[in-house]
């Protein structure tokens, strides 16, 4: 439930969503960045229509399917250097469970079982299952009850990785120190997000923070996992947000733009090295859901990659997410509550100053008046600090939409309250 009734959904198409009474919501969040594509493409329902009239579900041990054989050979094709095993869930909380095991799996297999610590940062969110929410550095959905199922082991005995005041991400600095606290030696990996989902706003990891961060692993014998979920496809500018540094990490999950919104699947890509140390298949050692890869959402995700691929709109991402910035920093500046613009490609935060006693009281009041004006936001920041708006559109976006965007959310903006003086 929520505080004010929602609109009802009745359909969609490209950018846009209807409610029952015909009143259009321009789409300027994707779904919760997951409708890379838009609504209603033509060339995935057609996939979703063909495979139903196939077969819609085979398990995993009982049978290979077309379609989901397909998406790994592609899904190799653009995954990072020395990717050489995929593994299947259906969601994003999923594929981080699924790395944490490997991760551990891959260390007792290694000769090195005492190595039980995954670091993680505050800011950040990796998934509302067990052990990811365990490593989620969002206080608000760190419910006290939940205690006995998020055992400190998993968060580096019981703390998180933070910024220093004032700023949106750990720093070189910070993460050391961290490192140094724990001792290497018992470190099985460190999760981070390359571009910070809705817990920092499209706060991006500094360059070379991450570069540091692989270069540690690789001496100290950790492994580095990249929480992809919302950044990966494309949705930075680059196939992964990693790449923007350059690096290549030992684990990486995404889901989200693979799936375009209209199936349910998520992805664990693993370096060949990793894979290796597992003298099974390496599903039947650490997890297994009766839906992954089934061949509905195999063909579903197959026809939005193809599609990722064969418009290369990675690249379009780039261009209409740095002309996006611009326009967004024009419009945010007369606002004396909005602080800037930050995130890469088409996954961007529109900072805001609210109340710290009220933190996130700014960003509702902002989404509530984007709605009344036609536009769809994803909320984004757990404080003050980092309280924002995020701004990503569908990576097919045309000009005269974001022209509209813009336009809408000027609107909502000219309601925003007084700053406090």
């Amino acid at each position: 439930m929520t505080a004010s009734p929602l609109p009802m959904a009745a359909s969609a198409q490209g950018s846009y969503v209807y409610d029952e009474t015909g009143k259009d919501y321009l789409d300027a969040s994707s779904g919760v960045l997951n409708v890379n594509l838009g609504h209603g493409n033509p060339q995935v329902l057609a996939a979703i229509r063909d495979q139903l009239a196939k077969v819609t579900f085979t398990h995993r041990t009982q049978f290979a399917n077309r379609p989901l054989a397909r998406l790994t050979e592609e899904l190799l094709a653009v995954a990072p250097a020395g990717t050489g095993h995929v593994e299947y869930a259906n969601s994003g909380s999923e594929a981080n469970e699924c790395a944490l095991r490997i991760a551990l799996a891959y260390h007792h297999r290694t000769g090195s079982p005492g190595r039980t610590v995954v670091l993680s940062e505050q800011p950040s969110y990796h998934g509302m299952t067990a052990g990811a929410l365990a490593l989620t550095g969002q206080p608000p959905k760190l419910d006290p009850s939940f205690a006995p199922l998020l055992p400190s082991a998993l968060a580096a005995d019981g703390s998180r990785v933070r910024p220093v005041p004032g700023a949106l991400r750990a720093g070189t600095e910070q993460w050391r120190h961290a490192l140094d606290t724990v001792g290497r030696a018992r470190v099985a990996a460190v999760i981070v997000e390359p571009v910070g989902g809705s817990s920092s706003g499209a706060a991006p990891m500094a360059e070379d923070t991450l570069r540091w961060l692989r270069a540690e692993a690789d001496h100290h014998g950790f492994l580095l996992i990249a929480d992809e979920v919302m950044s990966g496809f494309g949705r930075t500018g680059r196939w992964w947000a990693c790449d923007h540094a350059g690096v290549a990490p030992d684990l990486l999950t995404s889901g989200k733009g693979l799936t375009g919104g209209y199936t349910s699947l998520a992805v664990t890509l693993v370096q060949e090295r990793v894979a290796a140390a597992f003298e099974r298949p390496l599903g039947s050692v650490v997890l297994g859901h009766t839906m992954s890869g089934n061949p509905l959402a195999a063909a579903a995700s197959l026809a939005v990659l193809r599609q990722l691929r064969g418009q290369d709109l990675p690249a379009r991402a780039a261009v209409l997410g740095a002309e996006l910035l611009e326009r967004l920093s024009k419009l945010g500046a007369p606002y004396p509550l909005v602080t800037g613009v930050r995130g890469r490609g088409l996954m961007l935060g529109l900072g805001l100053s609210g109340d710290p006693a009220r933190p996130l009281e700014l960003s509702r009041t902002l989404i509530a008046a984007a709605r009344r004006h036609g536009l769809i936001l994803c909320p984004g920041g757990i404080d003050a600090t980092t309280e924002s708006v995020m701004v990503a559109p569908p990576l097919t976006t045309s000009d005269h939409e974001l022209t509209e965007l813009l336009r809408r959310l000027e609107c909502a903006l000219g309601e925003l309250p007084a700053p406090v003086r």
